[in-house]
């Protein structure tokens, strides 16, 4: 049996976190949800999530400031970022820190899916680039 990847939500709107975490149980993917940037980075360890979709607007850490930290504790860790409001300037410097994509809320199911799998690939082949 393959190993199911283990996606990780970090949103502090509660209905959003839910239905991503629905979503990705449906198109087959193991998903644990995180309320702040706070939570999930007290679970984290490098190597246990395969991708990382979150928002870029929270209380206290931003997205933004979220992709820095991770830069240094889990660079490979590929990142999909969600927002409700257009902000170019972020979303640019979210893709060009790496990030895999940067989406508008609401979000398609079929986009965020294609955007999962690429995240997916790329993290795959990171496993073989140290």
């Amino acid at each position: 049996m393959a190993l199911v990847p283990l996606i990780a939500v970090v949103d502090d709107d509660a209905s959003l976190r839910n239905a991503l975490a629905e979503l990705l149980e449906v198109l087959d993917f193991k998903c644990q949800v995180f309320e702040s940037p706070e939570t999930f980075l007290a679970a984290h360890a490098r190597g246990r999530f395969a991708c990382l979709i979150t928002d870029l607007n929270m209380k206290g850490i931003s997205g933004l400031q979220l992709q820095q930290m991770l830069t240094v504790f889990d660079p490979g860790l590929p990142m999909i970022f969600i927002s409700a409001q257009s902000d170019s300037e972020a979303r640019s410097k979210a893709l060009c820190s790496g990030a895999v994509a940067f989406l508008s809320k609401p979000i398609d199911d079929d986009v965020l899916y294609r955007h999962i799998i690429s995240a997916l690939n790329r993290a795959s082949k990171g496993l073989t680039d140290d």
